[in-house]
C-alpha cells in the first residue's frame, strides 16, 4: 500500500554546482528583475496583451540569463527573490528598526529626514505634515524613504558604482541573522550599504523587511525554473530543496515525488462549503467504489466495513488546523499556513508542551508518521474542549524563545489536545491515494490515543439526508460549530479543495449566509477609512473585481494591525492605476489600491445583497449593511470565495433582509467604529450636519472617557464634536495664534496632559461635552465638569454655580440623572431597586435619529413564570416596538431570541439557552435559519450604539 521508493527523495537532494564559478552581481537582480517588474504598467505593456503577460516575460528572461551566464545553481538570487519564504530572521522590526536606521544614517534629533524615520509607521496624517510633495506618493515604502534619504547625503560628483555580488549580500544577512545588539548590526551594515548603489540600497531593505519582491507573480517565477517547482512547493515550504532539486526543466517529477514529504511543511486539503441540496450531497457522497484492478485488501476491507452507500460524518471542531510530522522520535508541528509550532509543542517526548506525553502514543512498528487535526484547548475545570484562542499561542511561543520555558502549561487548568482525523503518511509510504475509509481503519490501528492530550476524531457511518439532518439537530442542541461530511473514498489532495469533503454549518436568519473572507483590494481615505474588497473572477483569469466597502467592525487594534502590514504596499490611484487583468474597480474608485498578493484577509458578514445593473462595483453586485468579524491571518487570498462562488451562494440566500442598519461587534466601546474624515478640512465644519452646538469652538481630546462603566474612545468623543460643529485639534503648537483658545479635554492623567497643566492650561471633563450635547446648548462650567482649574478666577466663577452640596443651581437633573443621584446617597442601609425604576428607564431612553433601529428585525421574548414574568415581558416588548422591532409569539419564525436579565440574575441563563436550542433542534431541518440567542442587554449595547449590535458578542457563555 502507497509508495515508498520515492516519497524521501528531498532527503538525498544535493547541490548542484554553476558551470561559471565567478560571483553573481547583485544589481543582476536590481535591474533586470525587481526594476523592470515595478516599471511595468497599463500604458507600456506593449507588445504583450496584458501586463501579467509582460511581467512573465520579465521573469523568463531574467532566468534564461542566469542559466545561460552562470548555470543551474540559482538558490542564493531565490534567497533575496523571495526573502518573505526565507527562514533567515534579522531581529529588526519597528523600534529596533528606526533606531538602527537613525544610527546608520547618522540623523539628528529634530531634522525633517529623522522626522520622517521615527514616524514612517505612525499615522498617514503625522507623516504627510512632514513629507515634501516627491515623498508622499510612497510614504509608507520605509526601503524608498532609507533609499531617498541616503541619495540626498551622499555626493553626487562621486556616485557609488555597483560592486556587490549576490553572494555577498547573503553572507552579509547571514551576519545580520546572528546579531541581535544594535553595535554589532552597525558593524556589519555601515561599511556595507556604502557599497551599494541607491536602488541597492532600497531593495536591500526591502529584503530585510522580509517583502514580497514578486508579490502577486511568485507562481510565475517558480514554473518559469521548472514546470513541477510550484507543485513540489505545494508539499515542501524549504525553497533550497525544491531549487536544488529541480535544476532540468525537461527532466519531471512523478506523482509519487510530489506527494506529501516527511518532516517538510505543506499546504493541507481544505474543505468546500455546502452548496447543494441535503439530497444531491448524499447521491455525491454514496458513489460506489470501482473495484477493477484495486488491491484485494482494499476491497475485502470495503465489503467487511461495509462501505457502499453510506459517506463519513465528523463534527467540526473550533481549533487551530495542525500537522504532525513525527520522524524517529523527532517531531515537526506546522499550521495549514505553513507556520512552524515545533517550539510550543516540542520536537521530542523529552521536552515540550504536548511530545512529552505521547512517548507511548504509537504503535511499536511506527518508525514515521505524518498525522492531520485540530488542535484545541481542554478545560480541567470545566471538563471541556475551548476555543483554542483561548491558549494565546503567539504570547507562548514568544515566552518559550525569551525564557526558555519546557512547558507553559505546566500547573494550567487546561492544556493543547491534538484531535486527529487522517494520516497521510506511515514508515516511509505515501497514503494520499488511498481511499479514506482505510486511512480511517489504518489510523486506529497505529495511534494509541493519550486521554485529553492526542484523541482520534469519532465519525459516523451516514447515508441519506435524514442522517445529516439528525446530525445537524444535535450540533444545534449543543450550540456547537457544525459537521465535517466526507466520502469514505476520499483521496487526499494537498493544497486544494475538494467537493467530497464539506462542512455544513447552521445558518442564521439575521445574516446572509455565512460569513465571506475576502480580499483587500483598496481603502478610501487617508486614516482609519473604508477598506475594500474584491471577489477573484475565475473566469477571466483570476482578476480581482470590487465587491463591498467595509467600515464597521474595526477596533483601532484591528486598524492598527492592517495599516502595519499593508502601509509599504499602497498605490495612490491618481498617480498609478492597477492592471486591468490584476483588479477592477467599476466606476466606484478609491483613493489607494494594493496588489492582493500583499496579503490581508477580512472575514465579513452582511444582511443585504444588492444586484443592480447600475452597481458601481466591477462585480456587478455588492453587500450592505456589513461588518468585519476579523482580520484572517490563517487565509491566502487565492483561498477565499471567487465570484462563481459567490453567485452559487447567492442563490441559497435569495430571501433579502432589507434593514438599513450597521453593526458594532464590540459591546465595551460605545462607537468605537464609526469611521470620521477628521483631516478633511472641507468637512470640518459640518460633517453630518447633526448641529452647531460647538461651532467657534476649538477643543482637543487628550484622553478616552469613561461614561457609566463603559469606556468612550478619545476618537469617538472628537466625532462627537466634528458631528456638533465644532473644530477637533490633535495638537497644541506654539506658533499657532489660537492657541490659547483651544478647550483641552481629558479626565486621565498622562505625560502630556500633566505638561499642559504645568504650562497653565485648564482641563474640563468629557462629562461636560455630553451634558452640552444632550441640552443642546452650551452648559455652564461647574465643579464636576473640571479635571483641573489653574485660573482662580474660572474657580471661584464656577463654585457660584452649585449649593454646599454641590448641586447646581442651573442644570435640573432629569428622571434618570436623579434617580442615579439618589442611589448614590449615603444612607444607613442599601437602597432597593423600585420595580418601576427599569421601566423609567426604558421609557426615558430617545429614539431619536433611531426610531427605525430594529425595524424589519422579529424578536422572540423568553417569558419568565409568573407575573414578575409577565410584567417584564410587557417592559421588553415595548423597548423593541418602540424601536421599530416587530415582537412575535413563534420562537421558530424570528431573528433573535432574547433572554431577559431575571434570568442572568437567576443564574438561570445557561439553562435557558440549552432549553430553547433543543426546541430548534427539534425542528431543525435542510432549510432552517436558525435565531440568534441573545441576553436582553444586546437592546442596550444597540439602542446605545445607535445600529444593530452584534449578536455573537451578547450570546450566553
Amino acid at each position: 500500500m502507497g509508495e515508498i521508493s520515492e516519497t524521501l527523495f528531498l532527503d538525498s537532494v544535493k547541490e548542484p554546482q554553476n558551470f561559471n564559478s565567478a560571483p553573481a552581481p547583485f544589481d543582476l537582480l536590481v535591474l533586470d528583475l525587481f526594476l523592470k517588474l515595478e516599471a511595468v504598467n497599463s500604458e507600456n505593456k506593449a507588445p504583450f496583451n496584458s501586463v501579467s503577460d509582460k511581467k512573465t516575460h520579465i521573469i523568463e528572461s531574467f532566468i534564461e540569463t542566469w542559466r545561460t551566464h552562470f548555470g543551474t545553481n540559482i538558490y542564493l538570487a531565490v534567497r533575496l527573490i523571495f526573502p518573505n519564504r526565507d527562514g533567515r530572521k534579522y531581529h529588526i522590526k519597528d523600534v529596533a528598526l528606526t533606531r538602527l536606521v537613525i544610527k546608520l544614517l547618522d540623523l539628528q534629533k529634530g531634522l525633517a529626514d529623522y522626522q520622517m524615520i521615527q514616524n514612517w509607521k505612525k499615522s498617514y496624517h503625522q507623516k504627510l505634515r512632514l513629507a515634501d510633495d516627491a515623498e508622499r506618493r510612497n510614504l509608507g515604502d520605509f526601503a524608498l524613504i532609507v533609499s531617498r534619504i541616503m541619495l540626498r547625503r551622499r555626493n553626487a560628483a562621486d556616485p557609488v558604482k555597483s560592486s556587490v555580488s549576490v553572494s555577498e549580500v547573503n553572507s552579509v544577512l547571514d551576519d545580520l541573522a546572528l546579531k541581535s545588539l544594535l553595535s554589532d548590526q552597525i558593524a556589519i551594515l555601515s561599511p556595507f550599504l556604502a557599497k551599494l548603489t541607491i536602488p541597492e540600497v532600497r531593495f536591500f531593505f526591502s529584503i530585510v523587511l522580509k517583502e514580497s519582491m514578486l508579490s502577486f507573480f511568485e507562481r510565475s517565477f517558480f514554473l518559469s525554473w521548472h514546470p513541477d517547482a510550484y507543485d513540489l512547493f505545494k508539499v515542501c515550504s524549504d525553497i533550497k530543496k525544491i531549487f536544488w532539486a529541480l535544476t532540468d526543466p525537461q527532466q519531471r517529477l512523478t506523482p509519487s515525488q510530489l506527494c506529501v514529504q516527511l518532516m517538510y511543511q505543506f499546504v493541507p486539503q481544505l474543505s468546500k462549503k455546502l452548496e447543494i441540496s441535503y439530497e444531491a450531497l448524499c447521491k455525491k457522497m454514496t458513489v460506489p467504489m470501482a473495484r477493477e484492478g484495486k488491491d484485494p485488501k482494499l476491497v475485502a476491507t470495503y465489503d467487511s466495513e461495509k462501505i457502499e452507500g453510506h459517506f463519513l460524518i465528523e463534527e467540526k471542531l473550533d481549533g487551530d488546523r495542525m500537522l504532525m510530522h513525527m520522524k524517529n522520535g523527532k517531531f515537526l508541528w506546522h499550521t495549514r499556513r505553513r507556520r512552524d509550532y515545533t517550539l510550543v509543542y516540542g520536537e521530542n517526548v523529552h521536552i515540550g508542551s504536548l511530545t512529552k506525553h505521547l512517548p507511548n502514543a504509537f504503535h511499536e512498528s511506527v518508525d514515521s508518521i505524518v498525522l492531520d487535526g485540530e488542535m484545541v484547548a481542554w478545560s480541567t475545570e470545566r471538563n471541556c474542549l475551548l476555543p483554542f484562542g483561548t491558549l494565546r499561542l503567539a504570547a507562548i511561543q514568544e515566552a518559550l524563545k525569551q525564557f526558555d520555558i519546557v512547558d507553559v502549561y505546566e500547573g494550567n487548568n487546561s492544556w493543547p489536545l491534538f484531535i486527529v482525523f487522517d494520516i497521510l503518511h506511515l514508515n516511509g509510504r505515501d497514503l494520499t491515494n488511498l481511499p479514506l475509509f482505510y486511512r480511517k481503519d489504518l489510523l486506529k490501528k497505529v495511534v494509541r490515543e493519550v486521554p485529553h492530550r492526542l484523541e482520534l476524531l469519532q465519525w459516523v457511518k451516514a447515508k441519506d439526508p435524514q442522517d445529516l439532518k439528525a446530525n445537524m439537530q444535535k450540533i444545534v442542541s449543543e450550540s456547537n460549530e457544525g459537521i465535517m461530511v466526507k466520502s469514505l473514498l476520499l483521496k487526499y489532495r494537498v493544497y486544494s479543495r475538494d467537493s467530497t469533503w464539506i462542512k455544513v454549518k447552521p445558518e442564521y436568519l439575521e445574516s446572509f449566509g455565512e460569513n465571506l473572507d475576502l480580499v483587500v483590494i483598496g481603502k478610501i481615505g487617508r486614516v482609519k477609512t473604508l477598506y475594500v474588497c474584491g471577489l477573484r473572477d475565475d473566469e477571466q483569469g483570476g482578476t480581482y473585481k470590487l465587491f463591498c466597502a467595509v467600515a464597521n467592525g474595526f477596533l483601532n487594534a484591528v486598524y492598527r494591525q492592517i495599516e502595519l502590514k499593508l502601509c509599504n504596499f499602497w498605490v495612490d490611484f491618481r498617480k498609478r492605476k492597477p492592471p486591468s487583468d490584476v483588479i477592477q474597480f467599476g466606476t466606484k474608485k478609491p483613493d489607494y489600491w494594493i496588489n492582493p498578493a500583499n496579503l490581508i484577509v477580512l472575514e465579513i458578514k452582511a444582511r443585504l445583497i444588492e444586484n443592480t445593473a447600475e452597481t458601481p462595483y466591477a462585480a456587478g453586485l455588492t453587500l450592505h449593511n456589513l461588518w468585519c468579524r476579523s482580520v484572517r491571518e490563517d487565509k491566502s487570498y487565492d483561498e477565499c470565495i471567487s465570484l462563481q462562488e459567490y453567485h452559487d451562494l447567492k442563490l441559497r440566500y435569495s430571501k433579502d433582509i432589507f434593514k438599513a442598519q450597521a453593526v458594532n461587534r464590540d459591546r465595551k466601546r460605545d462607537f468605537e467604529n464609526l469611521i470620521y474624515v477628521k483631516y478633511d478640512k472641507t468637512k470640518r465644519a459640518r460633517p453630518n450636519g447633526k448641529s452647531l452646538l460647538f461651532k467657534n469652538l476649538k477643543i482637543l481630546v487628550a484622553t478616552d472617557h469613561r461614561k457609566n462603566g463603559d469606556l468612550i474612545s478619545a476618537d469617538s468623543i472628537r466625532g462627537t464634536i466634528l458631528e456638533n460643529g465644532g473644530e477637533v485639534w490633535l495638537d497644541l503648537r506654539a506658533e499657532n495664534p489660537d492657541v490659547f483658545h483651544v478647550i483641552i479635554i481629558g479626565e486621565v492623567t498622562t505625560p502630556r496632559l500633566s505638561r499642559w497643566i504645568e504650562e497653565g492650561f485648564d482641563i474640563i471633563r468629557p462629562s461636560w461635552l455630553y451634558e452640552c450635547t444632550k441640552k443642546q446648548s452650551l452648559v455652564p462650567l461647574e465643579p464636576q465638569f473640571m479635571f483641573h482649574t489653574n485660573s482662580k478666577n474660572l474657580k471661584t466663577n464656577f463654585e457660584q454655580r452649585v449649593d454646599v452640596y454641590g448641586d447646581s443651581y442651573t442644570i435640573s437633573a432629569p428622571k434618570k440623572g436623579f434617580l442615579s443621584y439618589l442611589l448614590h446617597l449615603n444612607v444607613d442601609r442599601q437602597l432597593k431597586e423600585a420595580p418601576f425604576q427599569e421601566a423609567m428607564e426604558t421609557n426615558s431612553e430617545s429614539t431619536g435619529l433611531h426610531r427605525n433601529l430594529f425595524l424589519g428585525s422579529t424578536f422572540f421574548i423568553y417569558q419568565a413564570s409568573g407575573p414578575a414574568g409577565t410584567a417584564e415581558y410587557a417592559r421588553i416588548r415595548l423597548r423593541i416596538e418602540r424601536f421599530g422591532g416587530h415582537v412575535t409569539l413563534d420562537k421558530f419564525v424570528c431573528g433573535f431570541i432574547v433572554v431577559p436579565d431575571t434570568f442572568i440574575h437567576r443564574g438561570d441563563a445557561k439553562n435557558a439557552k440549552l432549553h430553547l436550542l433543543q426546541e430548534l433542534a427539534s425542528v431543525y431541518n435542510e432549510n432552517t435559519r436558525l435565531a440568534y440567542i441573545v441576553l436582553e442587554k444586546f437592546l442596550g449595547a444597540s439602542i446605545a450604539a445607535g445600529e444593530l449590535a452584534d449578536a455573537e458578542a451578547w450570546s450566553i457563555e
